[in-house]
């Protein structure tokens, strides 16, 4: 064999070698839409009427929940001809079958809100996850600080179902709800970067869906005034548990469009972290109650949200 074709197959192999390694060890993108799939009841249409009026809710277990579908009742079991779920890359009807999560409270009480209007939800989200899996400059390096790297661009996801749900349906992105913390609590150098990456997470995401005054709403464990009188106690084994509450607290001053809402303490299931049925509707009805509550005082006084 010719010295030189040798020495070009041994380097073609080599580069396949490592690309195909690349590829192995790439998480697989999507997962952060595993358990919502699991709550559509099948494809559904968008109604002609009205505004479709969609939230995209992210975060970790609490936000994927643990709220037991066999323990529903009516409505929350039942299709509603007014709320939609992208699952399964479609717009589906909002029934959970195994476990959901604060979203279907929201929704249910946000379509008596807006009687005329459809409420859409989209959600990513993967229990234990820490916030660098939802940043913009997403690298499997960086989310392996929170030993994270292996669930994948979140961010990504995130941007990926809206823009795939907006090639099928005109709506507009009413908000974004975010439930999370607990990982990065547990890394006292991450709970001091939290606020940061927040900022940085909420502006990519206006900006990359063009959405440049989407409200975002932070559920939190502590109002200003408990976190200040509790904060010696806070950290529960957990060293940037106070750092993280903080800067869920100081996201509200520090960033346009951003509310910050206590839910204290909610009922769990045995492990005391997880929130169960009662909890998750309990949690649901508290971010729609801050969603009505900011777009009444946007309608009032449009000029007080800008800050």
């Amino acid at each position: 064999m010719n010295i030189r074709l040798a020495i070009l197959i041994g380097t073609l192999i080599s580069f396949s070698s490592q690309a195909a390694g690349q590829a192995i060890n790439k998480p697989a993108q999507g997962q952060g839409y595993k358990q919502t799939n699991t709550m559509g009841g099948g494809p559904a249409t968008i109604p002609t009427t009205g505004k479709l009026r969609v939230f995209l809710l992210a975060g970790q277990s609490n936000m994927t929940g643990q709220g037991r579908a066999a323990e529903l009742k009516a409505p929350y079991n039942q299709p509603h001809k007014r709320i939609r779920l992208w699952a399964n890359n479609r717009w589906e009807y909002f029934v959970p079958t195994k476990s959901f999560g604060p979203g279907l409270k929201m929704a249910h009480q946000l379509a008596e809100h807006w009687p005329e209007d459809t409420i859409g939800v989209i959600k990513v989200a993967i229990g234990g996850t820490g916030i660098l899996s939802f940043q913009p400059d997403w690298t499997m390096k960086s989310a392996n600080r929170s030993t994270d790297g292996r669930k994948g661009d979140l961010y990504r996801d995130m941007t990926d179902a809206v823009k795939a749900a907006h090639k099928v349906s005109e709506f507009e992105l009413e908000g974004f709800v975010w439930k999370q913390g607990g990982k990065d609590m547990r890394f006292q150098e991450l709970a001091d970067e939290y606020l940061g990456n927040f900022e940085k997470m909420i502006t990519a995401l206006r900006e990359d869906l063009d959405a440049p005054a989407m409200p975002a709403f932070i559920a939190t464990f502590a109002t200003r005034r408990q976190f200040e009188e509790f904060a010696g106690t806070i950290n529960k084994g957990r060293p940037g548990a106070y750092a993280v509450i903080k800067a869920q607290l100081d996201a509200a001053d520090k960033i346009p469009h951003v509310v910050t809402f206590s839910h204290g303490k909610l009922p769990c299931h045995n492990d005391g972290i997880h929130y169960n049925t009662e909890g998750q509707l309990s949690l649901g009805g508290m971010v729609a109650n801050a969603v009505e509550k900011y777009y009444a005082r946007e309608e009032a006084h449009p000029d007080l949200n800008a800050s």
